[in-house]
């Protein structure tokens, strides 16, 4: 198939904080997802039911806490395009685009004005390409990424702090952003809170928390860090974690946190885990909420492979050790629990932007 045009470039003297930038392609407020102070995807209910040990349910109410209009996230969404064809996603009116945007990141508006922009993203079919083969492909997805966020430190930007979420191929996105802006950048770390490349594969020298796909942005290691990165790939817990996708280069390790551990403490559940309330009858709202219901632990595999495994934190007569199945054939194969990496911590990760913004 043919390949579409990357969006332009920024000029080359341009230089951060990139203030007055303007793209062309994201000045169109229809090239965004997500806009503060719209009535779009990011506006929608997402009312939880909170499903409590005793079996007694209590809808809760969302709370924008105090000094959240002064924190942004940056959202890139992960693959939702599965065709097995080398090719960039032009569609932007596919609904799994809103429906991923919804159950990953549209909470964390309690915290965050959150921005979304659309982006040409690369199919499925074009990972199977290879590196080369992908590489025209990758080049559309990054320009785009790269011009909405210059765009956002440009136009809207306005001095707040910065963080960054993506998934899979928007963690891949997110991982080109930090090494382009922000790592060898001072002033630009300075304005980053967080980093949140989740499901993307990233590396560390052994013990320590730079040295591998960052020379100084470091692995968080403590609740209220800033300018620090957050990243896992997720397992059940129990089963065999396949590194095929994922196996850190000779001589480094995985880069692992538990969103748990930085903010609460070692040993502890996930504060509250956040899913669509499939296989729970009764529930109104469009989240059922499970509180200290699963628990995650960052695992050493072979060849420097490590991986957060997750499983059941309560007994298995607790009704929420029935709200998910586990045992599904889809959480199981090479990519683990990959399509539910950002469910199980949400409420974790949800803590440590509002820990680390009060910082500041």
């Amino acid at each position: 198939m043919p390949v579409v045009a990357p969006t332009p470039p920024p000029p080359p003297d341009l230089h951060s904080p990139f203030t007055g930038f303007t793209s062309a392609r994201y000045a169109d407020p229809r090239m965004w997802q997500c806009l503060p102070g719209r009535a779009d995807t990011c506006a929608r209910n997402i009312a939880a039911t909170d499903l409590r040990p005793d079996g007694s349910r209590v809808e809760m109410r969302e709370v924008r806490l105090a000094g959240a209009d002064d924190v942004d996230c940056f959202y890139v969404y992960p693959t939702i395009d599965l065709r097995m064809v080398g090719d960039n996603l032009e569609d932007f009116g596919n609904p799994a685009i809103e429906r991923e945007t919804l159950r990953q990141v549209t909470r964390f508006r309690s915290v965050c004005n959150l921005y979304v922009p659309f982006y040409r993203q690369t199919t499925i079919g074009a990972y199977l390409l290879g590196p080369e083969g992908r590489k025209p492909y990758l080049e559309v997805a990054q320009s785009d990424v790269v011009a909405a966020f210059l765009h956002y430190m440009g136009q809207y930007n306005r001095g707040h702090k910065i963080v960054l979420v993506g998934h899979s191929q928007g963690g891949e996105m997110l991982v080109h952003l930090l090494r382009r802006f922000f790592d060898d950048d001072p002033a630009m770390r300075e304005k980053l809170l967080l980093a949140m490349p989740i499901g993307w594969p990233m590396e560390v020298a052994p013990g320590q928390t730079t040295g591998g796909t960052f020379a100084h942005l470091p692995v968080c290691t403590r609740a209220r860090e800033t300018a620090c990165i957050v990243g896992f790939r997720s397992y059940l817990a129990g089963t065999e974690a396949s590194r095929k996708f994922a196996t850190p280069s000779p001589g480094k390790e995985s880069i692992c946190v538990n969103p748990a551990e930085l903010s609460r403490g070692a040993g502890a559940p996930f504060a509250a885990s956040y899913f669509a309330p499939l296989l729970v009858r009764g529930i109104a709202t469009p989240f059922v909420m499970l509180r200290d219901a699963f628990r995650g632990q960052c695992m050493a595999g072979v060849d420097g492979f490590r991986y957060l495994a997750i499983g059941p934190a309560v007994d298995p007569d607790d009704p929420r050790a029935r709200a998910v199945n586990l045992s599904v054939p889809f959480l199981h194969g090479d990519l683990g629990m990959h399509i539910l990496d950002f469910q199980f911590p949400q409420g974790d990760l949800i803590d440590l932007i509002a820990r680390s913004a009060g910082e500041h």
